[in-house]
């Protein structure tokens, strides 16, 4: 008995001692992923920018770029453009499922491609681009409208609505009961998007149908806070012109960014715009954040119930806004000089809300 106790014990001496020479086991962690949904060259460009300057500041971040079929070209350029990045922040992933106009709000062909970007993703952000085919929020095509992308759309509109649903007569559960806290940001095109596939509607045209403007002329008599795009280049050949603009917008109280931002909704922060559309009838789960300085243009919109579900008329997302060296413009003729994107934040005390909204956007990951 006593030789069996001493083999025991002698078992368990050894082991002991093997477990504490082995070398210590580093834990493996894993990467945040986050989804940039058909981004050209430029977001590619942008976004590498802003984590590589920690505007973007999220630990072991991993963009995984995602591109329907029809944007082919799209996808082979982020092939291309990860192979000159030093450090493996990009993937690419296509999606050549196809869709149409009549199953965008149902269980369709990419339903388990949707399924499988949500479940192995934290968040997903939504672009800027070209107009919406009005037929999606039910209203015929006003001659400014211009439809170049809509397989784009199609698959963007049916990805939204497979993630926050909104329409009352859709027999989805929305992937977000199942992780309500899982982050959709939009941006321009993007909030656009996430209000017509939740059900809402849209201005074709914003100087024609808010303002009852037709002519470039008129248009640039009015207070450049009010022009959503920079509408000299029409009219004026001129490098130095910008083709975006940038004006001021207003943020509205009891929202998001007061309550979630914690910023003083009494400023009027500059923003950079180029879209020629705007939210009309807000869907019914989203409210307003922020509007033009007249109230006649949405610039912001908040999920009601899912807290981070958050769209911007406006694009924070341009590293040009960041970049203390960049290329200087002139958003008018008139204009006493040129000056970067940078500057234009900087000197309006803007860039600091720009900042907190990409700090804000890191601490949810």
């Amino acid at each position: 008995m006593k030789k069996y106790i001493f083999f025991f014990l002698l078992i368990i001496s050894v082991n002991s001692i093997s477990l504490q020479c082995r070398p210590e086991q580093k834990t493996v962690e894993a990467k945040t992923s986050l989804v940039l949904v058909n981004p050209g060259a430029w977001y590619l460009r942008s976004f590498a920018y802003l984590v590589e300057n920690k505007i973007i500041d999220i630990p072991d971040l991993q963009l995984l770029a995602v591109y329907h079929a029809e944007a082919l070209d799209k996808y082979n350029d982020c092939q291309e453009f990860i192979k000159t990045q030093k450090t493996p922040l990009f993937k690419a992933r296509s999606i050549d499922k196809t869709l149409h106009v009549d199953s965008l709000f149902q269980k369709n062909a990419c339903t388990a491609d949707y399924y499988e970007i949500f479940k192995n993703s934290s968040g997903i952000l939504f672009l800027g681009g070209a107009d919406i085919p009005p037929v999606v929020y039910g209203q015929k095509t006003n001659l400014l409208t211009g439809i170049s992308t809509p397989h784009r759309h199609f698959f963007e509109l049916s990805l939204l609505h497979h993630l926050i649903g909104g329409r009352e007569d859709s027999t989805l559960t929305p992937f977000l009961e199942e992780n309500p806290d899982y982050v959709v940001f939009g941006f321009c095109l993007g909030m656009q998007t996430m209000n017509a596939a939740a059900g809402g509607t849209m201005h074709q045209d914003i100087p024609s149908d808010i303002y009852g403007l037709h002519y470039v002329e008129d248009i640039l008599q009015m207070d450049r806070n009010l022009l959503h795009k920079n509408y000299w280049p029409n009219i004026r050949k001129e490098s130095s012109l910008h083709w975006r603009n940038f004006h001021k917008i207003r943020l509205l109280n009891d929202s998001f960014f007061d309550k979630k931002l914690e910023i003083d909704t009494d400023m009027t922060p500059l923003v950079c715009s180029i879209h020629h559309q705007a939210v009309k009838d807000i869907a019914g789960s989203y409210k307003a954040a922020a509007s033009s300085l007249d109230a006649e243009v949405i610039e912001a919109l908040y999920h009601i119930k899912y807290r981070n579900v958050f769209g911007v008329q406006f694009h924070p997302e341009f590293y040009t806004l960041y970049d203390p060296n960049g290329m200087q413009y002139k958003l008018s003729p008139n204009d006493s000089a040129a000056v970067s994107e940078y500057e234009m934040l900087k000197q309006s005390k803007s860039l600091q809300f720009h900042e907190k909204y990409w700090a804000y956007f890191s601490g949810l990951f």
